[in-house]
């Protein structure tokens, strides 16, 4: 069992999802459930993001390529900022890994209490 607010999750899987389906053709998720962890993994085979744009990923309005032109599709970088954030809110983190040429893996990790404490 995990202790986060629905809307707020459903909205941070979601964020992180369509930027998946968006870059990549295949998107897994992962649920994964230990002792005081609860971890939530989204998979995508897209182009991959380099070492220098990692850091920044998840900061306000900064997208995928900022080379796109602006247009419908494109978004206004805010996705990734607000399901950090969302996550935050829930006691939980957003890590992301990725390589050039072989897709992203984004995760949020909430840490349970553990009971007594």
């Amino acid at each position: 069992m995990i202790v986060a607010r629905p809307d707020d999750l459903h909205r941070a899987i979601t964020n992180v999802v369509e930027n998946a389906a968006r870059f990549g053709a295949d998107v897994t998720i992962r649920l994964r459930i230990a002792a005081q962890t609860t971890t939530i993994e989204i998979e995508d085979d897209g182009p991959g993001i380099s070492d220098a744009r990692k850091d920044v990923m998840l900061e306000p309005f900064v997208r995928g390529d900022d080379a796109r032109t602006m247009d419908e599709s494109s978004g206004f970088g805010l996705g990734l900022s607000i399901t950090r954030r969302l996550a935050a809110l829930n006691g939980g983190t957003v890590e992301v890994e990725s390589e050039v040429g072989q897709g992203s893996s984004f995760w949020t990790v909430q840490r349970m209490p553990v009971p007594g404490s």
